[in-house]
This record gives structure tokens, sequence and C-alpha cells, in this order.
């Protein structure tokens, strides 16, 4: 009889750890500046934190995530809003396995470059319908179809400051 216990004891705590069995993806963000220094007599270019910027400055952002879950994560969906007094470097924005779309609304839609377009009026009165330009991005979003359980990875982007 003791055996039978075991077992559906056994049962019950491996249908508890399945049920608990999720993704748990977490996302660090870093913002760095490229300086100029010399290294052994040679002049090297390192990223060091961007503590301080200047105008003109290329600051690259980059969001580390993991999945520390039990499960894959899909559909994992990562936004980053182009900070203010920035314009986001065309063609800057990576992220390996990951769908890049962007919004020039404040993040209430996401397209891909080449359909993000808006309607202005002309000065006769005519509505026009214009492309937007990598200057008039507001966020990024990164979409990973999947982060399979205990991996990591990486997206980011580039601004240059005003």
């Amino acid at each position: 009889m003791k055996s039978k216990v075991f077992v559906v004891i056994a049962a019950v705590v491996l249908m508890a750890a399945t049920a608990f069995a999720k993704p748990l993806v977490s996302v660090s963000i870093t913002a760095e500046k490229e300086v100029k220094t010399v290294k052994n007599g040679e002049k090297v270019k390192q990223k060091v934190p961007a503590t301080s910027v200047d105008p003109g400055d290329v600051v690259f952002y980059t969001m580390s995530y993991v999945n520390s879950g039990d499960e894959a994560a899909t559909a994992a969906v990562m936004d980053d809003p182009i900070p203010k007094g920035t314009l986001y470097v065309s063609g800057s924005a990576y992220g390996e396995g990951a769908e890049i779309t962007f919004s020039i609304d404040g993040g209430k839609t996401f397209k891909k470059p080449s359909l993000l377009t808006y309607e202005f009026k002309s000065p006769n009165g005519a509505i026009e319908k214009r492309s937007a330009s990598p200057e008039e991005y507001t966020h990024i979003r990164w979409t990973v179809s999947v982060i399979p359980p205990r991996v990591s990875g990486k997206v980011g982007f580039q601004v240059r400051m005003k």
C-alpha cells in the first residue's frame, strides 16, 4: 500500500510543477557611447556608460533579455521609446530573430518602415500621404517569436543627441 501512496504523491508533485512552469523573461537596458582612448600607443574606440553626453554624440542602447522560466516565451514583445532630445540613427536597430517595427504616434501603432505613412494637408488644402522618416520615429518594438527556456539575447539601437 505504501508504494501506491508514493506514486500518487509523486504524480501530484509532477502535476504541480507542470502547472507552475511558465516563461519568465526579464529585460535590462544599458546606454553607452563610444570614446577614443589610447591603448598600447594606439588610438582605439571603446564603449563606456553614457553618463554624460553632448549634442551630436551617438548613444548605443542595448536591451539584454533572458528567459529564466521553464517554458518557451512565444511572441515576446519589447518596446522602447526613442528618448526625447534624440534622433533615431537610421538602420541601427538590431535583434537576431526579432521582427523590428517602429511607431510614429507615441507607441500606439507599430509598422515596418516601408509602411509608416501619415496624412497631412498641403498648402493648397489637398490631403496627401507621406512616408515617415527615421527622425519621426517615436518608439521601436522587437517581437521575438520564441525565446526558449534559459536562453538570452540582445536587441538594440542607436540615437544621435540633438
